[in-house]
C-alpha cells in the first residue's frame, strides 16, 4: 500500500519532477564547467605529451599491421608498446611526475560533486516541503517560496546527509571493485549489483524519516534522527522490504527507458525516481504516525492502526459497534 500511494503521490503531482528536472539541468552544467576547468588543463597536457602521441602512432601502426597479418611487425609493435621503455612504460612514468597534479585536480572533481549534491538536495527538501503542504491540506506551496523559506533547515540537513551518503556509496563502489577482481565477471556482476540494491535500500531505510520530521513537525536535525531511529525500529523491516522494491522498479524503469529511447526518456525518468522516493519517505512518516494525508482531491488516505499501534484500541472504542449501527437504520427505517 505504502508503494502504491507512493506512485499515486508521484502522479498527482507530477509537475514537481519538471522542476527537479530544470533544476538539475542548471546545477550539472556548472558542475560540468567546474569540472572542466579543473580537468582539461592537465588533460591537455598528457593529450599532447609525446609518451601519449606516441601511443596513439603506434596503436595504429599495430592495427594496420594486424590487418596485414603480418607478423614481424605486430611482434616489433608489440614490444614497443609494452615491452621495456615502451609506450605504456612511458605513460606510467608520465602520471607519476604528475601525482600532485592529478591529486589536486581529484581532489577538485570530489568538492565540485559534493557541492553539486548540496544544492541538489536544498532543491529535494523544498519539494519534500510542499509535497507536505499537499497531504497536509491540499495547499498549493510555490516551488521558491519553500526553497527560501526552508533553506536554514535543508542546508543543515544537507550538510550532514551528504558526506554520509557520499562515503557509503563510495564504499560500496570499493567493495564491488574488490569483488570484480576476485570472482569470474558474470558471478561478479550478479553480486555487485545485488549489493548495490541493498545497500541502496540500507541507506534510504536508515535516512527514510530525516527530512519528514524536519517539515512536517518541524524538528532540528538531531530530533529528527532520534525520533527517525524511535519510530523505525518496529517497521524498519518492512520500510527496507518496500525500499528494495522500489529500488528495483526504478533501476528496470531508467534501463528499459535508456535502451528504447537512446537515453532520451531518461530527462523524464531520473527526476521522476528521485520525487518517487521523496513521496515514499513522506508516506512511510504519515503512515508510522497514524495521520491522515490527501491522495487527491477527493481520496484521502489513512492507516491508524499500522501508524499508531498503541492507541489501536482507542480508535475501536471510538467508533460505534457493529450492532449499534444496525439498530440506528432500523429505528430510521421505521420512522420513515
Amino acid at each position: 500500500m505504502r508503494f502504491r500511494n507512493s506512485l499515486r503521490l508521484l502522479m498527482e503531482n507530477f509537475k514537481h519532477v519538471y522542476k527537479i528536472l530544470l533544476y538539475q539541468l542548471v546545477v550539472s552544467l556548472i558542475a560540468t564547467a567546474l569540472c572542466c576547468a579543473f580537468v582539461l588543463p592537465e588533460l591537455m597536457d598528457i593529450w599532447h605529451s609525446e609518451a601519449v602521441q606516441g601511443l596513439i602512432r603506434n596503436s595504429k601502426a599495430f592495427i594496420k599491421a594486424f590487418l596485414a597479418a603480418s607478423a614481424t611487425d605486430l611482434q616489433a609493435l608489440k614490444g614497443s608498446i609494452f615491452g621495456e621503455g615502451g609506450s605504456v612504460e612511458q605513460i606510467g612514468a608520465l602520471l607519476s611526475s604528475m601525482a600532485t597534479e592529478i591529486t589536486w585536480t581529484c581532489i577538485g572533481v570530489a568538492l565540485v560533486y559534493l557541492v553539486k549534491r548540496f544544492v541538489e538536495t536544498l532543491c529535494y527538501f523544498a519539494v519534500g516541503s510542499t509535497l507536505n503542504d499537499k497531504m497536509s491540506t491540499y495547499a498549493e506551496t510555490p516551488f521558491s517560496s519553500a526553497y527560501v523559506a526552508n533553506l536554514g533547515k535543508a542546508s543543515v540537513y544537507a550538510a550532514v546527509y551528504v558526506p554520509v551518503v557520499f562515503l557509503f556509496d563510495a564504499l560500496t563502489i570499493a567493495v564491488c571493485c574488490l569483488i570484480l577482481s576476485v570472482l569470474p565477471i558474470f558471478t561478479a556482476l550478479f553480486v555487485c549489483m545485488t549489493l548495490i540494491v541493498v545497500c541502496q535500500s540500507l541507506k534510504l531505510t536508515f535516512t527514510n524519516l530525516w527530512m519528514p520530521a524536519m517539515t512536517v513537525d518541524n524538528k532540528r536535525f538531531l530530533e529528527a534522527v532520534r525520533y527517525a531511529n524511535k519510530r523505525e525500529k518496529k517497521q524498519r523491516l518492512k520500510i527496507f522490504s518496500t525500499y528494495l522494491v522500489t529500488v528495483y522498479i526504478v533501476i528496470i524503469f531508467n534501463v528499459m527507458a535508456a535502451l528504447f529511447t537512446f537515453g532520451s526518456a531518461l530527462l523524464i525518468t531520473v527526476p521522476a525516481s528521485y520525487f518517487l522516493y521523496i513521496c515514499e519517505q513522506y508516506v512511510n512518516y504519515y503512515t508510522m504516525k497514524g495521520k491522515k494525508y490527501f491522495l487527491t482531491y477527493e481520496k484521502i488516505a489513512t492507516n491508524p492502526d499500522h501508524g499508531d499501534s498503541e492507541h489501536f484500541f482507542d480508535y475501536i472504542e471510538d467508533s460505534p459497534e457493529p450492532q449499534t449501527k444496525e439498530r440506528e437504520n432500523d429505528s430510521k427505517n421505521l420512522e420513515e
